[in-house]
């Protein structure tokens, strides 16, 4: 986020217009515990969210080298990018084209050629079938160029990776951020260095993932004793981008730069907790002098598999500094694993037993109402 875009924010924030708690919604909203619970409207989920949109795979830093590849899974479509030799990357569904063994599993490198566990049909790096070792012969009825594998659509810029499953025409980054892009750019993803990924299973509907960081009402009471002395749980800056939300809550470091006479000097970067709701999958965020990225992998209506990575801004060259960030993702999950998604997973439950009919979104949780909006108006679009 370049300093000027920083500086019109903070704006916001000083405008003597401004009221605490804000921004405001426009109204107070109630959503069915279905929404939660419902495994018909899960699937519809899946199929038009998670398998019909542009989705986060993650960043060209996690496969730089060609042969490098990363896996996801899309709706429950298996898939993975690679990169090929001349610095492109391509898309595929992660199914052999033999018996449907998966390819590849996490993330990794496979050097010249893709080469299944299971019988060792063997893909070039672009899909094409190069040879079924030891069984030539007993398919020389079948044309390889036939059974190459099954493309994925793919699309990378700004250091992001993004991947579709469903059919449809190709599109661009820019096309799946709706805007984010203008502030996404900015931070330099390419020169992002991957330190590491922390993989669990939560006995949460996937939204109550992204519920999380919608809003900063729970701090005070939640977080009364990790971080809520360290943040205004009353004021925050909130912008959309499409489907997309931007978040921002605000350290009380942040009354330092109010102070500085010249607002030139002002930054607001180092002084806030910028999260991105990147619809349907990611919430991206920027976090004083790193980068976390939560990606989530809906499993069940009450299952959500969650991969949580924290990258460097640029190339790390020492231990001591690979620590440092190390401590900061046992920090951030230390947080969100004792006190977030426990409650999640009592509201789970809760809902579940159809004791409520209904959940309230406040006006002071307008980035909650923006997401649930924005997941029930793409349902109904198809």
């Amino acid at each position: 986020m370049n300093t000027e875009r920083q500086r019109e924010l903070l704006r916001r924030l000083t405008d003597p217009a401004a009221v605490f708690p804000g921004p405001l919604g426009e109204r107070s909203v109630r959503n069915p515990a279905t929404a939660y619970t419902s495994p018909e409207r899960f699937q519809r989920e899946l199929e038009r969210l998670f398998r019909g949109l542009p989705t986060l795979v993650g960043l060209s830093t996690e496969c730089r080298q060609a042969g490098a590849y990363l896996t996801a899974d899309l709706g429950g479509v298996p898939v993975f990018v690679v990169r090929q030799d001349d610095g492109t990357l391509r898309g595929f569904a992660n199914v052999c084209r033999h018996r449907a063994a998966r390819l590849v599993e996490g993330c990794g490198r496979v050097g010249r050629a893709i080469v299944c566990p299971y019988h060792a049909w063997t893909y070039a790096l672009d899909g094409r079938l190069r040879g079924m070792p030891g069984a030539e012969s007993g398919f020389d009825d079948i044309a390889k160029k036939d059974v190459g594998l099954v493309p994925v659509r793919v699309a990378e810029d700004h250091g992001l990776i993004f991947a579709r499953a469903g059919e449809g025409e190709a599109f661009s980054v820019d096309d799946a951020l709706q805007g984010a892009q203008a502030e996404l750019a900015d931070y330099g993803l390419e020169r992002a260095e991957l330190i590491d990924t922390r993989v669990s299973e939560l006995p949460i509907n996937w939204k109550l993932v992204v519920d999380t960081f919608t809003e900063t009402y729970h701090i005070p009471a939640l977080h009364k004793k990790t971080i809520e002395p360290h943040y205004h749980a009353d004021r925050w800056i909130l912008d959309s981008y499409g489907a997309h939300t931007r978040l921002i809550g605000v350290r009380r470091t942040i009354d330092a730069e109010f102070a500085k006479g010249d607002e030139r000097e002002r930054r607001l970067l180092p002084h806030g907790t910028t999260q991105y709701l990147l619809m349907p999958n990611a919430v991206f965020v920027h976090q004083i002098d790193h980068f976390e990225l939560w990606r989530l992998e809906p499993l069940a209506v009450d299952r959500t598999r969650v991969s949580t990575s924290i990258f460097a801004p640029s190339a790390v060259s020492s231990d001591k500094a690979r620590a440092y960030f190390v401590k900061n993702l046992d920090i951030l999950l230390g947080v969100t694993n004792s006190e977030d998604f426990p409650v999640m997973a009592q509201i789970q439950r809760n809902l579940a037993s159809g004791v409520l009919r209904d959940v309230v979104y406040g006006k002071q949780e307008p980035a909650l109402v923006h997401f649930h909006a924005s997941v029930d108006a793409l349902l109904a679009a198809g």
